[in-house]
């Protein structure tokens, strides 16, 4: 090893890898303030990296979620900020008050993120591409019609269809859950 290396000590180590282990619902409370895939994804990635350098902060025995979360809150903040998002995002106090309600239990929103996608792989392989280029793309009907070659109206009924479909699968699914 030579001396220009980078050495991570143990604490960080265990930090990152907590954070590996917590990934998803860091994303999915992400998405909760930045429903951008790709935005939140990045954000993430950014998280990850704020993680490691602030690992000594971390004290072991505590709740690394609401830790991490904490930091992924600020991240989404300056992220929407910088990228003069101010017209496409939520006002600052929204986010708060979302952070603060969505720090009481993360296992939930983890669990119900899971179901979801579960639920997702069930509905018919076209519903999900429409649901998908609807909500991780962010495409209006319009758009997706002019893709797809449907009338916006079919893709707004196709739209409608699947997400009952995938409220049925998820009450199912959460009541299987807490039975």
């Amino acid at each position: 090893m030579s001396d220009d290396s980078i050495h991570i000590d143990d604490h960080t180590l265990a930090v990152q890898t907590l954070f590996v282990q917590h990934q998803q619902a860091v994303l999915a409370y992400v998405l909760s303030l930045e429903p951008d895939l790709h935005d939140a994804q990045e954000i993430v990635q950014e998280t990850f990296v704020t993680a490691s350098r602030k690992a000594a902060t971390f004290a072991v025995g505590t709740n690394f979620l609401a830790w991490a979360c904490a930091m992924a809150r600020f991240n989404t903040l300056h992220f929407q900020r910088t990228r003069s998002r101010r017209n496409a995002r939520l006002a600052d106090d929204v986010v708060e008050l979302l952070a603060e309600h969505g720090e009481e239990d993360f296992s939930v929103f983890q669990s119900r993120v899971t179901i979801l996608r579960r639920c997702l792989q069930e509905i018919a392989p076209k519903a999900c591409e429409l649901v998908n280029m609807r909500y991780q793309a962010g495409k209006l009907p319009e758009q997706i019609a002019d893709e797809v070659g449907w009338t916006a109206n079919s893709v707004r009924v196709a739209l409608t269809r699947a997400r009952n479909t995938l409220r049925d699968c998820l009450g199912r699914n959460e009541q299987e859950a807490t039975s």
